[in-house]
């Protein structure tokens, strides 16, 4: 990967800045946890999505549910989102941010219909950042395969892949974390960038 050290991070700035706007708007029209208000700026429910609202699956992501539910997803975002950023590039790290977030709302949509949970209330940015998240396994998965032999390598996936087994331990016994839509947003964004690192790796080269 190319030196990143003296770049800026400036689409994580501006996600962190519309969250904390579209934050303001929410107690504008309400408060934070105001669900009726949180319904109106675009929270999901399913059987709203499945109605033909698909509006809600990107704005769900911007949503959060009091100051403490905003704070600690932005601190993350601060700094997983940062390091994704400057080793992928602005353009890799926003594909993973939003397909990441989108495709776990829909998942999870798809899932409550199953279920019979139609009526569920999610929001928050998590499912995006898990994907982020999952995009650092991708990363260090890929440098531990064209280092199989490096102690460096092989020390950073162990400990990778233990943070990421914390952080499902931690989602699970938290009843208001959504551990499927963090489960859901960590895969895709593992798996979109698996191919995106492979792409960029292969591609710096050549």
């Amino acid at each position: 990967m190319k030196n990143s050290q003296r770049k800026i991070a400036y689409t994580t700035y501006i996600l962190i800045a519309l969250n904390l706007a579209v934050y303001a708007l929410e107690i504008r029209l309400g408060g934070s946890q105001n669900s009726l208000a949180l319904e109106r700026l675009g929270a999901l429910i399913p059987e709203k999505v499945l109605a033909g609202e698909w509006w809600r699956l990107i704005g769900a992501n911007f949503l959060h549910y009091g100051s403490i539910h905003l704070a600690t997803n932005m601190v993350a975002l601060f700094f997983v989102g940062r390091l994704i950023e400057l080793s992928l590039g602005a353009k890799y790290y926003l594909t993973i941010y939003m397909l990441s977030g989108v495709g776990s709302m829909l998942s999870f949509s798809v899932l409550a219909f199953r279920l019979g949970i139609e009526n569920s209330f999610l929001v928050g940015a998590s499912a995006a950042i898990m994907g982020l998240i999952g995009a650092i396994l991708a990363i260090s998965l890929q440098i531990w395969l064209k280092r199989r032999y490096s102690v460096a390598a092989k020390r950073r996936l162990q400990q990778v892949i233990l943070i990421v087994m914390l952080q499902f331990v931690f989602d699970h016994l938290i009843p208001q974390v959504s551990f499927h839509a963090h489960l859901f947003g960590f895969i895709i964004g593992f798996l979109i960038s698996s191919v995106l690192v492979f792409v960029k790796f292969n591609w710096e080269k050549a």
